[in-house]
């Protein structure tokens, strides 16, 4: 075993202190559980991560009118000037999370960044599916761009991020949008790298597609069908992603967990970038597993995590 593929001992230890507050996810004992049971552990586990929510200048919750009824976004302001603004989409296969489950992560991001950062409460799968998400998402970034003067965002810097999923849906969004934006930060996306969507199985989800880390093959394919309405979805770029033309794709800051079945997709989208010239940075964090930024609070990994996601963004976001 490598020395990238050695769990960190403070993750562990970290992990340990959490289970004494919440047991953790076995997503391998809910892979066929009802929806709302597999949610409520998971919010519950997330407690924990946001017990001591970082203070910020202010945070507000705002509702769009957006285009399948109320869209609910939290906006992290660190001071009370004109800010840049990173629009950003939680993970949870879709089917999971919250702006509540990510506060102290889009916390921490806005006050290393020194950023606005709207986190957007897209409706989940299986009640909405696919393409759902993705267009509130994008209409949460026309309204950013109409809006940002609203509330103190400077329109001329903006960016979009999101983990996991929500990585996957901030990619369509800069696809689709592309100049408003300067730049995206992807952490630990999905974006299509399994068999039934035309990609062989890789060797991250071969070694780690058991779920002994969090997050397996069998959850992420309960997630996937949930999210999906038919085959042709899962052929979508939209979607899958690694079928999308990203030429002139603004700049992307691409990042991946080494523990995580999920590197194989970041390291095929990867291979997509370079072969469009798209300007990119590439990070893969040794003895991590997939969602590991909620550890921020107490992991120095995942600290730098969100400190390199911030130093991205301000290199971008100069005028």
């Amino acid at each position: 075993m490598s020395d990238i593929d050695t769990i960190d001992p403070a993750l562990v230890a970290a992990s340990r202190r959490a289970a004494e507050d919440e047991p953790p996810v076995d997503f391998r004992e809910l892979v066929d559980a009802p929806v709302a049971e597999i949610r409520a552990a998971y919010e519950a586990t997330s407690a924990y991560w946001n017990a001591k929510p970082p203070a910020l200048a202010s945070v507000t919750d705002i509702t769009l009118d957006g285009p399948h009824g109320g869209l609910l976004a939290r906006v992290y302001r660190p001071s009370d000037t004109i800010l840049p603004g990173l629009l950003y989409f939680h993970g949870g296969g879709f089917m999971l999370g919250s702006v509540d489950s990510h506060d102290t992560m889009c916390r921490l991001l806005a006050r290393e960044a020194g950023a606005s950062v709207i986190s957007v409460d897209y409706r989940l799968a299986p009640e909405y599916r696919f393409p759902v998400a993705i267009e509130e998402c994008l209409f949460a970034c026309d309204w950013l761009v109409e809006h940002a003067a609203e509330i103190d965002v400077d329109a001329t810097r903006l960016a979009v991020g999101g983990d996991s999923a929500g990585a996957n849906l901030a990619l369509s969004v800069l696809n689709e949008k592309r100049e408003p934006l300067s730049a995206g930060v992807l952490f630990y996306g999905c974006y299509g790298h399994l068999p039934e969507f035309g990609y062989p199985l890789g060797a991250a989800a071969e070694a780690y597609g058991d779920g002994r880390y969090g997050l397996g093959l069998d959850i992420m394919r309960r997630f996937y069908i949930d999210y999906l309405s038919d085959e042709a979805d899962g052929l979508d770029p939209r979607f899958c992603s690694l079928r999308g033309d990203y030429h002139g794709l603004p700049p992307v800051l691409l990042t991946a967990a080494a523990l995580d079945p999920l590197r194989d997709d970041a390291e095929a989208f990867r291979s997509h970038l370079e072969a469009a010239k798209v300007p990119h940075r590439y990070i893969l964090y040794p003895g991590m597993p997939h969602g590991f930024l909620k550890f921020a609070p107490e992991v120095d990994a995942a600290q730098r995590g969100l400190r390199d996601a911030a130093t991205f963004l301000k290199e971008h976001w100069r005028h």
